[in-house]
C-alpha cells in the first residue's frame, strides 16, 4: 500500500519539484501555505516564526519533514535570512534540510564567485544537536564556471536524504543521514581551515561582562529584571540601524539564532544558556523601536522576541523573560 502525503508549499511549481525527488511523493496532494491565521493548526505551528518552502505531512496530518530552498549563496550577514524557519522545524523535532549552493557565481555588473559563510553550517549542526533531529545543509552544486547545475543531477543527494527519512517511517534502517552529517562536518572543518575567522564571532558581536556593559552604555537595569545580571557575561549583537530604517527583520533576526546556538545554547529552551543574549541598537530609541517592531505574533516582527534575553535601545531596555511561541521538542 502506497503511503499518502500532503505537500504544503509556497507555490505549486516548487511542490511539483519536491514531489519529483522520491517516487513515494509523486501522487502527493498539494496545498498552498496561506498567510498566518489561515492554515490548519499544524501548519500554523510550523510557520509561526517564518514560512518555509516545503512542509510534508502524512495522511493523518502529522509533519514528516521541512525543506528550504534557495539559489543564492548565503554570504556575509545575509546568511541569517532563513534560519528562523529552520529553528522552528527543529523545535518540533523534524528532519530539516536547506538546499542551497555552497559556492556559485553572482551575476550583475560585478560578477564574481560567492562562497558560503560557514557559520551557517556550524549553526545548523548545533540546532540539530540541541533538538535531537537532523538539520542539514545540502549543497546545490555548480559547474567549473560557477553556474548552478540544473540537469537534474543536482537533486541526487537531496533525494537520497529525503528517501532515508521516508524509509525510516517503514522501519527500513540505513545510515544515509548519519554518513552525510559527517560529510558536512568535514566540509565545515575544511572551509574553516581555509578561512579561520569563521570559527569566531564577527566584529558586530562581542562578549562582555554584563554589569560592565550596562555601566559602559549608561543604562540602568530595572529592579524587576535583576535576573539579567545573574549571568556574569553577555553575548552582545550590535546593530547600528537608524530610527528611520529599523523596521526590518531579515537578515538580523536569523543571525541571533546563529549566535545563540553556536556560542550559547545548551538545551532546547532559550533559558538553557550560561550567558545572556542581548540585541543592542545604540541609535534607536525605545518608543520608535516598539512602534516599528511590536511584539506581534501575527507578523514577522515577533522574530525579534524569540530568543534574546533583552533588546537594548539608546534610552532603555526591553526585557524578555518568556518566549510564547517556543516549543520544547
Amino acid at each position: 500500500m502506497v503511503e499518502e502525503f500532503y505537500i504544503w508549499s509556497d507555490n505549486a511549481l516548487e511542490a511539483e519539484w519536491f514531489a519529483s525527488l522520491d517516487p513515494r511523493l509523486n501522487e502527493s496532494r498539494v496545498q498552498i501555505i496561506q498567510k498566518r491565521g489561515s492554515n490548519i493548526q499544524v501548519i500554523e505551528d510550523l510557520v509561526a516564526y517564518d514560512r518555509p518552502d516545503i512542509i510534508l505531512l502524512d495522511k493523518e496530518g502529522n509533519p514528516v519533514l521541512v525543506l528550504e530552498k534557495t539559489r543564492e549563496v548565503p554570504t556575509g550577514h545575509n546568511v541569517g535570512q532563513r534560519v528562523a524557519r529552520l529553528v522552528r522545524a527543529a523545535e518540533f523535532g523534524l528532519p530539516t534540510f536547506f538546499f542551497l549552493p555552497f559556492d556559485a557565481r553572482k551575476h550583475g555588473t560585478f560578477s564574481s564567485m560567492c562562497t558560503i559563510n560557514v557559520r551557517l553550517l556550524r549553526a545548523m549542526l548545533r540546532i540539530g544537536e540541541v533538538h535531537k533531529c537532523d538539520v542539514l545543509p545540502v549543497n546545490w552544486p555548480c559547474d567549473a564556471d560557477g553556474e548552478l547545475i540544473v540537469d537534474g543531477s543536482e537533486n541526487l543527494r537531496l533525494s537520497a536524504l529525503i528517501g532515508s527519512v521516508l524509509d525510516s517511517r517503514i522501519g527500513k534502517a540505513n545510515d544515509v543521514l548519519e554518513v552525510y552529517e559527517q560529510e558536512v562536518l568535514l566540509e565545515l572543518e575544511f572551509r574553516e581551515n581555509a578561512y579561520p575567522p569563521y570559527r569566531g564571532l564577527p566584529k558586530s558581536v562581542l562578549v562582555e561582562g554584563t554589569s560592565s556593559f550596562f555601566s559602559r552604555i549608561g543604562i540602568p537595569v530595572e529592579e524587576n529584571a535583576k535576573s539579567l545580571l545573574k549571568r556574569k557575561e553577555s553575548l552582545i549583537y550590535v546593530m547600528n540601524m537608524t530610527p528611520d530604517k529599523c523596521k526590518r527583520q531579515d537578515p538580523y533576526t536569523g543571525m541571533q539564532f546563529i549566535y545563540d546556538y553556536t556560542w550559547l545554547r545548551k538545551g532546547p529552551s532559550p533559558r538553557s544558556r550560561q550567558k545572556n543574549l542581548i540585541l543592542h541598537f545604540p541609535l534607536v530609541d525605545k518608543k520608535t523601536w516598539i512602534k516599528k517592531n511590536p511584539e506581534d505574533y501575527k507578523s514577522k516582527s515577533c522574530n525579534w522576541y524569540l530568543t534574546a534575553d533583552a533588546i537594548v535601545l539608546c534610552d532603555g531596555i526591553i526585557y524578555i523573560e518568556n518566549w510564547p511561541l517556543h516549543h520544547d521538542s
